[in-house]
Parts: C-alpha cells; structure tokens; sequence
C-alpha cells in the first residue's frame, strides 16, 4: 500500500495556496525516491515545481511511481484550519485518495477525494543563461512582494554590481532595493548588467510559499524568464515567470 506522511501539513498548505494561483486541478507524483507536483497557468508562462525527497517525510512507503489527481480548491478547503504541528497522510485507494490531518492526535481529521485524471505539465528542457543571480532573504521578498500585489500592474527587475532594484507600477509606485552586503541580501552576483519587466500579479503567485522558506534564490536576465528557487526543508519549490510583454 502507498502511503506517506508529511509531518508539518502547514508546508503543503502553502503550496496548495500558491498553486490555487495558477490551477483548479493539481497532480501528485509520487515516485520510490520522492514526491513532484507542477502546476502551469492557462497562458503558460508562469510554472511552479514541487521536489520534496523522501527524506521530508515522517513515513513515505512508494514502492512504483504513482500518480494522483485532485482538486485544489477541495485540498484548500480541508487544509483551512491547521493547528501547529499537524501531520499529512495522503494514501492513494484506486479511484479515491484519503488524506488525513493530524494522525496519532487528539482531533485527526480524515477526507477522501475522487482520484482525478489530470495531466502533468510536461515541461521541455531549458537551457536559460542567467546573468544575474542573488540570494535573499525570504522574509524581505515577502514584504517587498505585499507591497507590489498592492501597486499591481508591473513589476521591473533591474540589477547593477552594488544592488538588485525592483520597481513596481500599477495603481502608485513602490521601489525596493536589495543592495549588495545588505542584511537581507545574502548574495549578488552580476555577470551583466540586467533588466527585465513582469506581471506583478503572477509575481506575488509566490507569496504564500515565503512562509515555509528562509532563503530564496532569485535569477533572471534582460528579456529573460525569472527563476525564483525556494529552499524547504531538504526539498525545494521553483517558480518561474516569463517576462512582461510591455508595448
């Protein structure tokens, strides 16, 4: 029988969250060695990947790879209401999947699911040459994306040698500067000079996904697709986003 178990719910709720962003409907493969979800919006440019090794989990018992289908918005819906420290059990059972909150406590809660056929986002290789690279602290990203998701409109990512900008304009205008050495700014790395416009509400997609994670790295380059890459435990969540097409 497959069965795994997540030890902290919160994580998945988050990136449930961040993928109701971009589809009604999420598949979940699980293969011997971990678990990989991907979600691609409606116009594809904008994907989020999902790479959790077996070694997060608690229990992950997957003997040939798998592949489940559910509903996103039923998943957020049962994952509402989490209490701290609450595990995940997701057991596949032929055409239903049960997932139960909070095995071994006072309070579990157990929910079955019909298992959806539901395409996996094929995604070709890419082989994108990014100049600019920098590592920053996701709690300054948050701050900076609430108060882009508040400006909305467009987002500009420009990078120089001393600092990494983004500029915002929508509704009113925000400017936030990650300026190498900086506490919030781990790293900064420019081959070139960059410069890249994208739509700010794809961008801040990703906010939820900033609670669950400490650093994340961020790459791109001038008319360049962003590569925003979230550490998470031993596993990792990427985001990426083709850039704005501005007239």
């Amino acid at each position: 029988m497959t069965r795994v178990v997540l030890p902290e719910a919160k994580i998945f709720k988050e990136i449930i969250d961040a993928i109701s962003n971009l589809a009604d409907e999420i598949s979940i493969v699980l293969n011997p060695d971990g678990m990989v979800m991907r979600a691609m919006d409606v116009d594809q440019s904008s994907l989020l990947e999902v790479n959790f090794p077996k070694d997060m989990f608690l229990e992950y018992e997957v003997e040939e790879p798998q592949v489940i289908g559910v509903s996103v918005g039923n998943l957020k819906k049962v994952l509402k209401h989490l209490k701290k420290g609450e595990n995940l059990t997701i057991i596949p059972e032929g055409d239903y999947v049960k997932f139960s909150i909070g095995e071994g406590g006072v309070s579990a809660r157990r929910f079955r699911f019909r298992n959806l056929e539901v395409t996996t986002p094929q995604i070709p290789e890419l082989e994108l040459q990014f100049t600019v690279s920098a590592q920053i602290m996701t709690q300054a990203l948050k701050k900076a994306l609430e108060d882009i998701e508040e400006v909305g409109g467009s987002a500009e990512f420009n990078a120089k040698e001393e600092a990494l900008i983004v500029r915002a304009v929508g509704v009113g205008r925000v400017e936030v500067r990650f300026a190498k050495g900086s506490l919030a700014t781990i790293s900064l790395e420019v081959k070139e000079p960059a410069s890249a416009v994208y739509d700010a509400a794809k961008l801040t997609n990703i906010l939820s996904v900033t609670k669950i994670s400490d650093i994340v790295k961020l790459e791109f380059a001038s008319k360049m697709p962003l590569k925003a890459e979230f550490i998470v435990g031993s596993g990792k969540v990427t985001y990426l986003l083709a850039p704005f097409e501005t007239a």
